[in-house]
């Protein structure tokens, strides 16, 4: 295991952190159950949807039932009734919310639909931090095509390969460090948050003993509460300062990415320090809150964790199904229509905001059998979970290798993981990227 950077002198924890990523912000958990939400018409305008607009009776997003296991009804329901329809974000913009497959596919690859245009003044927003204009989440080709084409390589399949044999070695010493513990543990502290923070600090470059500082950051540009709105600016400033000091002190050695990319000078210091941050937030946040979930839901019905121990060669496709069946978030991806766009018997206008909502598509009838089931052998191939088109996650390889190594890892020494508490006791993080709040196992 490669050992950890020394921690780096701290010159700055003041204010609550935080900054905006490469995922999408959210409404808050109140408001008005789905019933009647009305989309427009087919050819019909959309009535001031974007950054504002007068629609009293739009209900908010996350629905009511959000932050569980199994998905609040409405969005099937919107699914089948209204597969386009209004709702209000916690920032108070209006969007159309899609959600079904195919449309959701189309927002997510017709270039019509654009992520510059979220950063745009007066542009819909989703959530309480504003996302970073001029990065690869927020940038639309041609600028997009040359960010992606200088960074694309350092997370090439081929690179990451590279790294399996670590990762597998890292997840492994975190599990004998839980089981040597005693059980009950919480596999959630044990395993999913160090492993990609780990992987992730030796990726980048940032010493993993400053983890507590970028933790607390990050987990600001998560909030989905408006009254933390200057705690989460405040964040985004210590977390600018931070990679920004990382990368003007960077000695130009090492394999990591910030120095390889550093020494391309292909990007800029302020492009190098957005991408730093970027990179740093979701490339750990998102992992940890599906590692936990996965073996969650793989021990809410323990068959499918003991088939998984009985065929350790289904991991690879038991990983994407659990991407495709677990949500990551209670909302969407965020576009805004450059041009009036027909869209699901709806015409939405030029400057409207479009959440695509991705687990949604991920449990449509009309792409996948028995949709709401886990089927551990289901033909991969077909989920949203990375996105899809020109922003598909750029980090999915990695992603893959740290869910595989981390199932592995647990079915190997833990054939007899289980839950420690009912899994209806187990209380879901109430932030944009979610997940549980702890995972209590017994083996």
């Amino acid at each position: 295991m490669t050992t950890p950077r020394p921690a780096r002198s701290s010159t700055d924890t003041t204010g609550e952190p935080a900054g905006d990523i490469a995922g999408e912000p959210a409404g808050d958990i109140a408001g008005e159950p789905a019933g009647d939400i009305a989309g427009e018409p087919d050819g019909a305008a959309a009535g001031g949807v974007g950054a504002g607009g007068d629609c009293p009776h739009v209900p908010e997003i996350p629905f009511p039932g959000s932050f569980r296991f199994d998905p609040d009804p409405v969005w099937g329901r919107l699914r089948e009734q209204q597969p386009i329809t209004r709702v209000r974000t916690i920032a108070g913009s209006v969007v159309w919310l899609v959600t079904r497959y195919d449309d959701v596919r189309t927002v997510l690859t017709d270039p019509r639909f654009s992520r510059a245009g979220t950063v745009a003044p007066g542009a819909p927003r989703v959530a309480v931090s504003s996302p970073l204009p001029g990065t690869l989440p927020t940038t639309d080709p041609p600028e997009h095509t040359r960010l992606r084409g200088l960074v694309s390589g350092v997370f090439s399949r081929r690179r990451i390969e590279q790294r399996r044999d670590w990762i597998a070695g890292l997840a492994g010493e975190l599990v004998d460090r839980m089981v040597a513990a005693g059980a009950p543990g919480d596999l959630r502290a044990a395993l999913a948050l160090p492993l990609p923070i780990q992987v992730i600090c030796e990726l980048l470059g940032v010493p993993y003993d400053d983890r507590d500082r970028f933790r607390a950051w990050t987990e600001l540009a998560y909030s989905l509460v408006p009254a933390e709105a200057q705690r989460v600016r405040a964040a985004m400033a210590a977390l600018t300062d931070y990679l920004a000091e990382l990368v003007a002190d960077n000695p130009g050695v090492g394999d990591d990415i910030l120095t390889e990319l550093a020494g391309d000078d292909a990007l800029g210091t302020d492009e190098l320090v957005a991408f730093g941050m970027n990179l740093l937030v979701a490339g750990h946040e998102t992992t940890a809150n599906q590692i936990a979930s996965f073996v969650a839901t793989l021990l809410r019905e323990p068959a499918h964790w003991d088939r998984l121990v009985a065929e350790p060669e289904l991991v690879e496709t038991a990983v994407e199904e659990l991407l495709r069946h677990t949500r990551l978030s209670e909302v969407g991806q965020l576009r805004v229509a450059t041009t009036d766009v027909p869209l699901a018997g709806v015409t939405v206008r030029a400057g409207d905001g479009v959440m695509a909502a991705i687990a949604a598509a991920n449990r449509d009838p009309r792409a996948f059998d028995r949709p709401d089931e886990v089927v551990l052998d289901r033909e991969p191939g077909r989920h949203l979970a990375f996105g899809i088109g020109p922003h598909f996650c750029l980090g999915a390889h990695l992603a893959r290798v740290e869910l595989q190594e981390a199932l592995r890892a647990l079915t190997a020494r833990c054939p007899r993981l289980r839950l420690a508490v009912p899994a209806e006791q187990l209380r879901w993080r109430h932030v944009l990227v979610s997940g549980v709040e702890a995972l209590p196992v017994t083996w």
